[in-house]
C-alpha cells in the first residue's frame, strides 16, 4: 500500500538531488531513465554515498546486497549467475521485472554489467518500496498516528518515536520469495 505521507514527487526529487549532489550534476538535468553508471558517470563507491544521502533523507535502509547475490542466497547457488559469471535465463528474467526493460538485458551477460542497468528511477522505486512498507502502527505505543513535517522523515505522532521500517534487504529476499512463487523462474515452489 502506498504511504501517503511521502509522495513519489518527492522521492523523484530526493533521488536526483542526491545524485547531482554526488556526481556533481545539475539536479534538473538528470532523467530517471539514464543509467546511472553509463550516462551519469557513477562508481561503486558513489553508489554508497548516493546509498546514504537517501537513507538519510528518509530514515530507511536500503538494500546493502546486490539483487543477485540475494537471489544466490535465497535460491541457491548459481540459480542467477552461473559458474562463467553470467546470469541465467531465470535471472534475466527477475532483473526485467526489477529493473525495467532495458535493451541488452538478457540470459548470458556478464553479472557485473547489471549495474549499468540501474536507473534513477530503480533507486526511486527501492525507496518508494520501503516506505511503502511502514508498519500500520507505532511499534512503541501501537498508536496509527504518523506524521511529517518535512513529507520525508515520518513520527509516530503520538509518542513521537521515529518510523521503523523494514530494510531494503529483508524486503527484497520477501520480493525474490514472492516472486518466485507466482512465475516458478528458478524451479523452487
Amino acid at each position: 500500500m502506498a504511504n501517503p505521507l511521502i509522495q513519489r514527487a518527492t522521492i523523484e526529487e530526493e533521488v536526483r538531488v542526491a545524485l547531482a549532489t554526488t556526481l556533481r550534476k545539475d539536479a534538473a538535468g538528470i532523467d530517471l531513465d539514464s543509467s546511472i553508471v553509463e550516462d551519469l558517470g557513477a562508481t561503486s563507491i558513489d553508489f554508497l554515498d548516493i546509498n546514504y544521502r537517501l537513507e538519510s533523507t528518509f530514515g530507511i535502509r536500503l538494500a546493502t546486497q546486490l539483487l543477485l547475490d540475494h537471489v544466490e542466497e535465497e535460491l541457491g547457488e548459481g540459480t542467477a549467475i552461473d559458474k562463467d559469471d553470467k546470469i541465467t535465463a531465470a535471472a534475466a528474467g527477475l532483473l526485467e521485472e526489477h529493473l525495467g526493460k532495458r535493451p541488452g538485458l538478457q540470459a548470458g551477460i556478464y553479472a557485473e554489467e547489471v549495474p549499468t542497468f540501474v536507473t534513477p528511477r530503480v533507486l526511486v522505486k527501492s525507496v518508494e518500496g520501503i516506505t511503502d512498507a511502514l508498519p500500520e502502527t507505532c511499534p512503541h505505543c501501537n498508536e496509527a498516528a504518523w506524521k511529517s513535517d518535512d513529507g520525508k522523515i515520518l513520527v509516530c505522532g503520538a509518542c513521537s518515536k521515529p518510523a521503523e521500517y523494514p530494510d531494503g534487504d529483508e524486503l527484497t529476499k520477501r520480493w525474490i520469495h514472492a516472486f518466485e512463487q507466482e512465475h516458478h523462474l528458478f524451479g523452487g515452489g
